[in-house]
Protein backbone atom coordinates (compact mmCIF):
# COMPACT_ATOMS: atom_id res chain seq x y z
CA UNK A 1 0.00 0.00 0.00
CA UNK A 2 1.28 3.49 -0.82
CA UNK A 3 2.57 5.58 2.09
CA UNK A 4 0.00 8.35 1.57
CA UNK A 5 -2.82 5.79 1.89
CA UNK A 6 -1.22 4.62 5.15
CA UNK A 7 -1.31 8.20 6.42
CA UNK A 8 -5.02 8.47 5.75
CA UNK A 9 -5.50 5.27 7.75
CA UNK A 10 -3.52 6.84 10.58
CA UNK A 11 -5.54 10.04 10.62
CA UNK A 12 -8.79 8.08 10.49
CA UNK A 13 -7.73 5.83 13.36
CA UNK A 14 -6.07 8.48 15.53
CA UNK A 15 -6.66 12.11 14.45
CA UNK A 16 -4.33 13.18 17.29
CA UNK A 17 -1.40 12.10 15.07
CA UNK A 18 -2.26 14.91 12.64
CA UNK A 19 -2.44 17.45 15.45
CA UNK A 20 0.92 16.33 16.84
CA UNK A 21 2.46 16.89 13.39
CA UNK A 22 1.15 20.46 13.15
CA UNK A 23 1.83 21.16 16.85
CA UNK A 24 -1.75 22.06 17.76
CA UNK A 25 -4.12 20.94 20.50
CA UNK A 26 -7.59 20.37 19.00
CA UNK A 27 -10.48 22.21 20.62
CA UNK A 28 -12.78 19.18 20.25
CA UNK A 29 -12.78 15.62 18.83
CA UNK A 30 -12.30 15.32 15.06
CA UNK A 31 -13.08 12.72 12.41
CA UNK A 32 -11.18 12.24 9.17
CA UNK A 33 -12.60 11.67 5.68
CA UNK A 34 -11.84 12.26 2.00
CA UNK A 35 -14.15 14.33 -0.19
CA UNK A 36 -15.06 14.14 -3.89
CA UNK A 37 -16.58 17.28 -5.37
CA UNK A 38 -19.82 16.72 -7.27
CA UNK A 39 -19.40 19.34 -9.99
CA UNK A 40 -15.67 19.05 -10.69
CA UNK A 41 -13.20 16.30 -11.42
CA UNK A 42 -11.44 17.03 -8.14
CA UNK A 43 -10.89 15.07 -4.95
CA UNK A 44 -9.77 16.44 -1.60
CA UNK A 45 -7.41 13.86 -0.14
CA UNK A 46 -8.02 14.56 3.51
CA UNK A 47 -10.38 16.55 5.68
CA UNK A 48 -10.62 16.65 9.46
CA UNK A 49 -14.01 17.93 10.50
CA UNK A 50 -14.79 19.01 14.06
CA UNK A 51 -17.57 17.38 16.04
CA UNK A 52 -18.45 20.83 17.42
CA UNK A 53 -19.80 23.48 15.04
CA UNK A 54 -17.70 26.57 14.52
CA UNK A 55 -14.34 24.97 15.27
CA UNK A 56 -11.47 24.91 12.77
CA UNK A 57 -11.75 22.66 9.69
CA UNK A 58 -8.42 21.10 8.67
CA UNK A 59 -7.48 20.20 5.09
CA UNK A 60 -4.54 17.85 4.60
CA UNK A 61 -2.42 16.67 1.66
CA UNK A 62 0.41 14.14 1.96
CA UNK A 63 3.15 14.56 -0.65
CA UNK A 64 6.01 12.23 -1.55
CA UNK A 65 6.86 13.72 -4.96
CA UNK A 66 7.57 17.26 -6.10
CA UNK A 67 4.45 19.07 -7.27
CA UNK A 68 4.86 22.65 -8.46
CA UNK A 69 1.12 23.32 -8.37
CA UNK A 70 0.28 21.79 -5.00
CA UNK A 71 -0.43 25.05 -3.13
CA UNK A 72 -2.54 26.49 -5.93
CA UNK A 73 -4.47 23.21 -6.16
CA UNK A 74 -5.19 23.08 -2.46
CA UNK A 75 -6.54 26.65 -2.65
CA UNK A 76 -8.88 25.49 -5.42
CA UNK A 77 -10.00 22.47 -3.39
CA UNK A 78 -10.67 24.62 -0.33
CA UNK A 79 -12.77 26.97 -2.45
CA UNK A 80 -14.74 24.05 -3.90
CA UNK A 81 -15.34 22.61 -0.43
CA UNK A 82 -16.80 25.83 0.96
CA UNK A 83 -18.77 26.49 -2.24
CA UNK A 84 -20.45 23.08 -1.91
CA UNK A 85 -20.84 23.36 1.89
CA UNK A 86 -22.24 26.88 2.41
CA UNK A 87 -23.21 26.10 6.00
CA UNK A 88 -19.46 25.84 6.77
CA UNK A 89 -18.46 29.13 5.14
CA UNK A 90 -18.21 30.94 8.46
CA UNK A 91 -15.88 28.32 9.96
CA UNK A 92 -12.15 28.94 10.46
CA UNK A 93 -9.86 26.65 8.47
CA UNK A 94 -6.26 25.57 8.07
CA UNK A 95 -4.57 23.52 5.32
CA UNK A 96 -1.42 21.44 5.89
CA UNK A 97 0.76 19.88 3.19
CA UNK A 98 2.90 17.13 4.74
CA UNK A 99 6.16 16.49 2.86
CA UNK A 100 8.07 13.22 3.22
CA UNK A 101 11.17 14.98 1.89
CA UNK A 102 11.85 18.69 2.44
CA UNK A 103 13.69 18.99 -0.90
CA UNK A 104 10.46 18.13 -2.78
CA UNK A 105 8.62 21.20 -1.46
CA UNK A 106 8.59 23.85 -4.24
CA UNK A 107 7.72 26.62 -1.79
CA UNK A 108 4.72 28.95 -1.88
CA UNK A 109 6.09 31.14 -4.69
CA UNK A 110 3.36 33.49 -5.86
CA UNK A 111 0.59 31.77 -3.89
CA UNK A 112 -0.99 34.51 -1.76
CA UNK A 113 -0.26 34.43 1.96
CA UNK A 114 -3.59 33.94 3.73
CA UNK A 115 -3.56 34.54 7.48
CA UNK A 116 -5.93 34.55 10.41
CA UNK A 117 -6.67 37.65 12.46
CA UNK A 118 -3.72 36.82 14.73
CA UNK A 119 -1.38 36.57 11.69
CA UNK A 120 -1.23 32.76 11.71
CA UNK A 121 -0.86 31.26 8.23
CA UNK A 122 -3.83 29.30 6.97
CA UNK A 123 -1.74 27.16 4.58
CA UNK A 124 1.31 25.53 6.13
CA UNK A 125 4.11 23.26 4.94
CA UNK A 126 5.03 20.38 7.28
CA UNK A 127 8.49 18.86 6.77
CA UNK A 128 7.88 15.39 8.22
CA UNK A 129 11.43 14.28 9.22
CA UNK A 130 12.18 17.62 10.88
CA UNK A 131 8.89 17.60 12.79
CA UNK A 132 9.35 13.99 13.96
CA UNK A 133 12.86 14.70 15.25
CA UNK A 134 11.45 17.42 17.52
CA UNK A 135 8.65 15.32 19.04
CA UNK A 136 9.09 13.70 22.49
CA UNK A 137 9.95 9.99 22.64
CA UNK A 138 6.45 9.17 23.91
CA UNK A 139 4.68 10.90 20.98
CA UNK A 140 2.18 8.69 19.17
CA UNK A 141 3.01 10.28 15.81
CA UNK A 142 6.74 9.75 16.35
CA UNK A 143 6.44 6.09 17.32
CA UNK A 144 4.16 5.15 14.42
CA UNK A 145 6.25 7.09 11.88
CA UNK A 146 9.74 6.15 13.12
CA UNK A 147 10.76 4.62 9.74
CA UNK A 148 10.91 8.14 8.27
CA UNK A 149 13.86 9.07 10.51
CA UNK A 150 15.56 5.69 11.08
CA UNK A 151 18.10 4.52 8.51
CA UNK A 152 19.55 1.38 10.04
CA UNK A 153 17.76 -1.95 10.20
CA UNK A 154 19.64 -2.80 13.42
CA UNK A 155 18.00 0.19 15.10
CA UNK A 156 14.57 -1.11 14.08
CA UNK A 157 15.30 -4.57 15.49
CA UNK A 158 16.57 -3.05 18.73
CA UNK A 159 13.73 -0.58 19.29
CA UNK A 160 10.63 -1.98 17.58
CA UNK A 161 9.16 -3.43 20.79
CA UNK A 162 9.71 -0.11 22.60
CA UNK A 163 7.98 1.83 19.84
CA UNK A 164 5.01 -0.53 20.03
CA UNK A 165 4.82 -0.19 23.81
CA UNK A 166 4.78 3.60 23.42
CA UNK A 167 1.87 3.28 20.97
CA UNK A 168 -0.04 1.11 23.46
CA UNK A 169 0.43 3.66 26.25
CA UNK A 170 -2.05 5.94 24.45
CA UNK A 171 -4.98 3.69 25.47
CA UNK A 172 -6.65 3.74 22.06
CA UNK A 173 -8.20 0.28 22.37
CA UNK A 174 -7.00 -3.04 20.95
CA UNK A 175 -8.26 -2.65 17.39
CA UNK A 176 -6.90 0.91 16.98
CA UNK A 177 -3.57 -0.11 18.52
CA UNK A 178 -3.20 -3.07 16.15
CA UNK A 179 -4.16 -0.89 13.22
CA UNK A 180 -1.40 1.61 14.07
CA UNK A 181 1.12 -1.18 14.70
CA UNK A 182 0.29 -2.64 11.28
CA UNK A 183 0.93 0.75 9.67
CA UNK A 184 4.27 1.00 11.50
CA UNK A 185 5.16 -2.51 10.30
CA UNK A 186 4.16 -1.74 6.71
CA UNK A 187 6.29 1.41 6.70
CA UNK A 188 9.21 -0.65 7.99
CA UNK A 189 8.61 -3.29 5.27
CA UNK A 190 8.59 -0.59 2.59
CA UNK A 191 11.90 0.91 3.76
CA UNK A 192 13.78 -2.19 4.94
CA UNK A 193 13.04 -4.93 2.41
CA UNK A 194 14.62 -7.66 4.57
CA UNK A 195 12.19 -7.09 7.46
CA UNK A 196 8.70 -8.56 7.07
CA UNK A 197 5.52 -8.02 9.04
CA UNK A 198 5.60 -11.69 9.98
CA UNK A 199 9.02 -11.29 11.59
CA UNK A 200 8.03 -8.07 13.36
CA UNK A 201 4.83 -9.63 14.69
CA UNK A 202 6.85 -12.56 16.02
CA UNK A 203 8.91 -10.15 18.12
CA UNK A 204 5.72 -9.17 19.95
CA UNK A 205 3.76 -12.43 19.87
CA UNK A 206 1.32 -10.19 18.03
CA UNK A 207 -2.07 -11.40 16.82
CA UNK A 208 -2.47 -9.92 13.32
CA UNK A 209 -5.34 -7.46 13.00
CA UNK A 210 -6.97 -9.55 10.27
CA UNK A 211 -7.27 -12.51 12.68
CA UNK A 212 -9.53 -10.57 15.07
CA UNK A 213 -13.25 -10.51 14.15
CA UNK A 214 -13.40 -6.77 14.87
CA UNK A 215 -10.17 -6.29 12.92
CA UNK A 216 -11.59 -8.12 9.89
CA UNK A 217 -14.58 -5.80 9.89
CA UNK A 218 -12.37 -2.72 10.23
CA UNK A 219 -9.98 -3.80 7.47
CA UNK A 220 -12.90 -4.57 5.18
CA UNK A 221 -14.35 -1.10 5.75
CA UNK A 222 -10.92 0.45 5.08
CA UNK A 223 -10.60 -1.38 1.77
CA UNK A 224 -14.09 -0.33 0.71
CA UNK A 225 -13.32 3.32 1.56
CA UNK A 226 -10.10 3.29 -0.47
CA UNK A 227 -11.81 1.60 -3.42
CA UNK A 228 -14.59 4.19 -3.31
CA UNK A 229 -11.98 6.92 -3.72
CA UNK A 230 -10.40 5.13 -6.69
CA UNK A 231 -13.74 4.46 -8.40
CA UNK A 232 -14.97 8.04 -7.94
CA UNK A 233 -11.76 9.40 -9.39
CA UNK A 234 -11.75 7.00 -12.35
CA UNK A 235 -15.41 6.87 -13.42
CA UNK A 236 -17.04 10.11 -12.09
CA UNK A 237 -20.34 8.35 -11.37
CA UNK A 238 -23.65 9.93 -10.41
CA UNK A 239 -24.40 9.73 -6.69
CA UNK A 240 -27.18 7.13 -7.09
CA UNK A 241 -24.96 4.87 -9.22
CA UNK A 242 -22.05 5.26 -6.82
CA UNK A 243 -24.26 4.23 -3.89
CA UNK A 244 -25.25 1.06 -5.78
CA UNK A 245 -21.58 0.26 -6.47
CA UNK A 246 -20.72 0.77 -2.79
CA UNK A 247 -23.53 -1.58 -1.73
CA UNK A 248 -22.06 -4.28 -3.98
CA UNK A 249 -18.50 -3.69 -2.74
CA UNK A 250 -19.67 -4.28 0.82
CA UNK A 251 -20.78 -7.80 -0.17
CA UNK A 252 -17.25 -8.80 -1.22
CA UNK A 253 -14.87 -10.64 1.09
CA UNK A 254 -11.75 -8.96 2.41
CA UNK A 255 -9.66 -11.14 0.10
CA UNK A 256 -11.67 -10.09 -2.95
CA UNK A 257 -11.48 -6.40 -1.97
CA UNK A 258 -7.70 -6.67 -1.77
CA UNK A 259 -7.61 -8.41 -5.17
CA UNK A 260 -9.73 -5.62 -6.62
CA UNK A 261 -7.04 -3.07 -5.66
CA UNK A 262 -4.74 -4.73 -8.16
CA UNK A 263 -7.39 -4.86 -10.88
CA UNK A 264 -9.21 -1.54 -10.63
CA UNK A 265 -6.73 0.43 -12.77
CA UNK A 266 -7.18 -2.07 -15.62
CA UNK A 267 -10.91 -1.45 -15.98
CA UNK A 268 -11.94 0.99 -18.69
CA UNK A 269 -15.64 1.06 -17.90
CA UNK A 270 -18.15 0.54 -15.11
CA UNK A 271 -19.40 -2.48 -17.05
CA UNK A 272 -16.02 -4.19 -16.65
CA UNK A 273 -15.95 -3.41 -12.93
CA UNK A 274 -19.44 -4.85 -12.48
CA UNK A 275 -18.53 -8.00 -14.39
CA UNK A 276 -15.58 -8.52 -12.04
CA UNK A 277 -17.79 -8.05 -8.97
CA UNK A 278 -20.41 -10.39 -10.49
CA UNK A 279 -17.78 -13.12 -10.77
CA UNK A 280 -17.19 -12.91 -6.99
CA UNK A 281 -20.81 -12.73 -5.80
CA UNK A 282 -23.39 -15.55 -5.66
CA UNK A 283 -25.10 -16.12 -9.00
CA UNK A 284 -28.50 -15.31 -7.54
CA UNK A 285 -27.37 -11.88 -6.27
CA UNK A 286 -29.37 -9.20 -8.13
CA UNK A 287 -27.22 -6.62 -9.94
CA UNK A 288 -28.95 -3.21 -10.11
CA UNK A 289 -26.22 -2.00 -12.49
CA UNK A 290 -26.51 -4.80 -15.05
CA UNK A 291 -27.90 -2.59 -17.79
CA UNK A 292 -25.49 0.32 -17.36
CA UNK A 293 -23.04 0.76 -20.23
CA UNK A 294 -20.60 3.27 -18.69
Amino acid sequence: MKSDALFYQLFQTAPQIFFELINEIPACPYHFKSVTFKTAEKRLDGLLEPTVAGQTIYFVEVQAQKDEGIYWRILLEIGLYFNQNPVQQGSPWLAAVIWFNESKDPGFGLVPTITTEDKKQRIISVKLPKVLENLPDTSLALNVLRPFIVDKEAEVRQNFVTWVENIKHNDLGQVAELRLIEVLAQLIEQKFKTLSYKELAKMLNLVPLRELPSGQELLQEDRVDLLIRQIKQKFHLAEKTMNQVVARLRQLTLKDLELLFGEILKFKSLKQLNAWIDSRLPQNDPNPLANLQN
